[in-house]
């Protein structure tokens, strides 16, 4: 459970550096709902655009550039926010987080937010979302 909170504090740190930036919505068709698909293409673009080396891999010193040490607590000493986030998303602690891994972090954050199953998430599910860790108190409901 502490990996999802963890994972979640990064994705929605990464989630409002992009919504400043004006970048693209998670509903790419526009048609209301947010499928899995969508959801995993527009988390892992924003969370890979902090690769500054463009290698399809993104390094803590990457994740911290872009405000990773403000997830969670304690975060500057590696063993609280960014640090503690970056080496339980990563998967084959090589010290790098690909698309791949972050894909798994972001099917599980899916999972939570998708409270009533559908496979898809409504406007007020992604707002859920958006409200704390995993969609606020209770993690989503699942």
């Amino acid at each position: 459970m502490k990996t999802i909170i963890f994972a979640a504090a990064a994705l929605a740190l990464s989630a409002g550096a992009a919504s400043a930036q004006g970048m693209a919505r998670p509903d790419a068709n526009g048609d209301g709902k947010v499928t899995l698909a969508e959801f995993k293409t527009s988390r892992v673009a924003m969370m890979m655009r902090a690769d500054a080396s463009k290698d399809g891999k993104l390094s803590k010193a990457e994740m911290e550039a872009v405000g990773g040490k403000r997830a969670g607590k304690g975060g500057e000493d590696g063993k609280g926010g960014a640090g503690r986030m970056f080496g339980m998303m990563d998967a084959n602690r090589d010290g790098f987080l690909t698309a791949s891994e972050i894909e798994k972090m972001v099917e599980r954050r899916f999972s939570r937010m998708d409270v009533n199953g559908d496979g898809a998430l409504s406007a007020a599910e992604m707002q859920a979302g958006r409200k704390g860790p995993m969609g606020g108190p209770g993690g989503g409901g699942r």
